[in-house]
């Protein structure tokens, strides 16, 4: 086997190992982290397939590098049409996989160190509309409670 293939066959059982034993035991429960783990690196390696000509047996660490993270994130907002909040989300669970990465081998640590430099989306906060003041006065004289509760709740 060659050298790259050899690498290519260790990131890969790494995945399988993030999502399968260690995201299950040690990172969380939920089956919704658990989700997004396994969506980010199936959208990752999909980006690296389709955008960069890259097949399974290629994958290397230069692969995870900021260059690739950036123009990935980027991709993710322009063709996929994702939010700045969902792209915050994709970067967090790859940077638990590189994470995890360099726990466990130690040349891919400087992985982990460049995806932790990479600046997360601006993310504009939504303006809530609320009920009007007379609004809430109507609909609390008609629910039955006390005068109290009532002045309470429309000042």
């Amino acid at each position: 086997m060659k050298k790259s293939s050899n690498e290519a066959l260790k990131i890969a059982r790494y995945i399988n190992t993030f999502l399968n034993d260690y995201a299950h035991s040690q990172r969380t429960r939920s089956e919704h982290t658990l989700k997004s783990y396994n969506v980010a690196l199936t959208l990752y390696l999909g980006f690296l397939e389709t955008e960069k000509g890259s097949k399974p047996t290629d994958l290397c660490g230069e692969l995870f590098t900021q260059p690739y993270i950036e123009e990935w994130l980027l991709w993710l907002m322009e063709k996929r049409k994702c939010s700045p909040e969902t792209c915050n989300l994709r970067l967090a669970s790859l940077r638990a996989f590189l994470y995890y990465l360099g726990e466990h081998e130690v040349s891919m640590l400087h992985l982990t160190n460049a995806a932790s430099k990479i600046k997360r989306k601006k993310v504009y906060r939504k303006k809530v509309s609320g009920m009007s003041k007379e609004a809430v006065k109507a609909l609390l004289s008609r629910s039955g409670t006390t005068r109290r509760d009532a002045t309470e709740y429309a000042d």
